[in-house]
C-alpha cells in the first residue's frame, strides 16, 4: 500500500494513490491517517485516535492505497499493433541543428522507399498484425517521396483496412494534391515546428536557408482548406532556454502563431550535447505561469498529460511502447523496434524481403521480449517512485542521457514529479 500527498495549502491536500491512480482531497489529519494504514494500524487502534471511520471505510481506503493489488502485465494481443512508421524517405530538406537522426539519413545511405518495397511492406506488416490502427509516413522528410505515400494510401483503402494514416512533416510542402489526399483519405498532418528566431536558427533548409515563413504559409494554407494539420511538434532544447525562451513563453508564442491546434512538446533528445537542456525547473514554473488562462493550461501537452493519465486511470508499466506499441520500417524494408533506433542492429527485427512466417516468428519473438522486459514498474530506481504507473520514458533517450536503456535521467525525474505535483496542486485549489 502506497500513497502521495501534496500540500495545496489553504485548500488541504491532494493525496494521490498511485497502485489505482485515484486522487482524493484531505487535510493534514487525512494524511496522518493514511499513514497509519499503511503502517498497519487496525480500525479499533484508528478510532482510538480519533478517525471516526467505519469498517467499510478503512476497506474502501485500503483499496484505494492498493492493498493486495498486484501489477501484472495485460496479455499481449499479438494481432494488435496500435502504431506503423514507415520512412519512406530516409533524406531530409531540411538540417535541423539537434536532429537525433543525422539530418534524417539515420547515419545509413540517403535514399526514397521505392512503390514495390512499400507495397510489399504492408502486405507483409498486415499479414504480421491484422489490426494496425495508425501507419504514420515518417523520415527524414516523408514528403520527399509523395508518390509512394500516395501508392500506400490507396492499397489501405482498396484492402478496406481500419486504419488512420498520417505524416509527420517538417511543414516546407503544402500544395493541392496534399488538400485532395486530406480529404480522400481523413489523412492527418502533424508539422514539426518553432517560432521566431528559434525556427531559421534551429531548423534551417539544407544550405542554411531560413524555413519559418515556408512553414507558417503552408500551416495556414492546409488549415484554409481541410482540418489539418491537427498536430504540431515543438522540440525544446538548450539554445530555446538561454534564448530566453521558457516553455511557458515558447507555448504561449506558438499558440499566437499555430492556434489552438493539438501540441506535442518534447525536451530535446540529442546525439549533440550542445542542446541537451542544463535546467528543467522551467517545466513546473511554466504549469502555475500558465494556469491564469484556462484554454491555455489545459492545452498545454505536460499539463494536459497528468488530467489525461489521472482521469483515465490505468497503469502504464513500460517506458515506452517500443516494439509493440510502435514498430518502423525503413526505406530499404527492414523492420525494427521503433524510428530511434533505425540503422541499430540490436533493435533491428528482420526485413519485409523474408518469408512471411519466418518473419512473423522473428516480429513476433522481438516484439514479446520488449514487452515483457521494458517494465518501468520493475526497473531500479523507478519501480519505488510513486510515479512508475504514470511517467515514462523513451528507452532511446534514457540510453543517449544516462548510458542505460531502462534508467531514466535523474533530472528527468525530478521535472515529472515537479510537473505532476504542480498540476494536482492546482486542481485540488480549483476545486476547494
Amino acid at each position: 500500500m502506497r500513497f502521495h500527498s501534496i500540500d495545496a495549502g489553504e485548500a488541504g491536500y491532494a493525496i494521490y494513490f498511485p497502485d489505482t491512480m485515484k486522487v482524493v482531497r484531505g487535510n493534514k489529519n487525512t494524511v496522518e491517517m493514511f499513514e497509519k494504514i499503511v503502517g498497519g494500524a487496525s480500525l479499533d487502534e484508528l478510532v482510538k485516535e480519533g478517525y471516526p471511520i467505519s469498517e467499510d471505510d478503512l476497506k474502501n481506503y485500503k483499496e484505494m492505497l492498493g492493498d493486495g493489488f498486484k501489477h501484472v502485465l495485460p496479455e499481449r494481443d499479438r494481432n494488435h499493433l496500435p502504431e506503423l512508421v514507415m520512412h519512406v524517405s530516409n533524406d531530409c530538406n531540411m538540417r535541423c541543428l539537434y536532429c537525433y537522426g543525422q539530418g534524417g539519413c539515420y547515419n545509413m545511405k540517403r535514399e526514397l522507399m521505392a512503390e514495390e518495397t512499400v507495397i510489399e511492406a504492408l502486405e507483409k506488416m498486415y499479414a504480421v498484425y491484422p489490426k494496425i490502427d495508425l501507419i504514420n509516413f515518417f523520415g527524414g522528410e516523408p514528403s520527399m517521396n509523395f508518390d509512394v505515400i500516395k501508392v500506400a494510401c490507396k492499397y489501405v483503402k482498396a484492402h478496406n483496412k481500419d486504419t488512420v494514416v498520417g505524416m509527420v512533416t517538417n511543414g516546407t510542402f503544402a500544395n493541392e494534391e496534399l488538400v485532395e489526399l486530406i480529404k480522400e483519405y481523413d489523412f492527418k498532418v502533424t508539422f514539426s515546428v518553432d517560432v521566431q528566431p528559434m525556427q531559421d536558427k534551429l531548423r534551417p533548409l539544407v544550405g542554411g536557408k531560413p524555413s519559418y515563413d515556408i512553414v507558417l504559409k503552408n500551416f495556414q494554407y492546409l488549415k484554409e482548406r481541410t482540418e489539418e494539420p491537427s498536430t504540431i511538434e515543438v522540440t525544446y532544447t538548450e539554445e530555446h532556454r538561454i534564448n530566453g525562451f521558457t516553455p511557458a513563453k515558447l507555448i504561449k508564442e506558438l499558440r499566437r502563431d499555430f492556434g489552438n491546434v493539438y501540441m506535442v512538446f518534447n525536451p530535446v533528445s540529442s546525439c549533440n550535447p550542445k542542446f541537451k537542456l542544463s535546467d528543467l525547473k522551467d517545466f513546473g514554473e511554466a504549469v502555475d505561469e500558465l494556469k491564469e488562462d484556462k484554454m491555455l493550461y489545459e492545452t498545454t501537452p505536460f499539463v494536459n498529460a497528468v488530467l489525461t493519465g489521472i482521469a483515465k486511470a490505468e497503469p502504464e508499466y513500460h517506458f515506452c511502447g517500443s516494439g509493440f506499441g510502435k514498430t518502423a520500417v525503413s526505406a530499404a524494408g527492414d523492420i525494427y523496434a521503433c524510428q530511434a533506433f533505425l540503422g541499430m542492429d540490436a533493435f533491428k527485427f528482420g526485413s519485409v524481403k523474408e518469408p512471411i512466417d519466418v518473419l512473423k516468428a522473428r516480429v513476433w519473438a522481438r516484439s514479446d521480449e520488449l514487452y515483457n522486459h521494458n517494465k518501468a514498474i520493475e526497473e531500479g530506481k523507478c519501480k519505488d517512485c510513486y510515479l512508475n504507473t504514470y511517467c515514462h520514458r523513451c528507452i532511446s533517450s534514457n540510453k543517449m542521457t544516462t548510458g542505460n536503456y531502462y534508467e531514466s535521467p535523474d533530472d528527468m525525474c525530478e521535472m515529472q514529479k515537479d510537473v505532476f505535483d504542480r498540476v494536482l496542486r492546482n486542481r485540488i485549489t480549483e476545486i476547494s
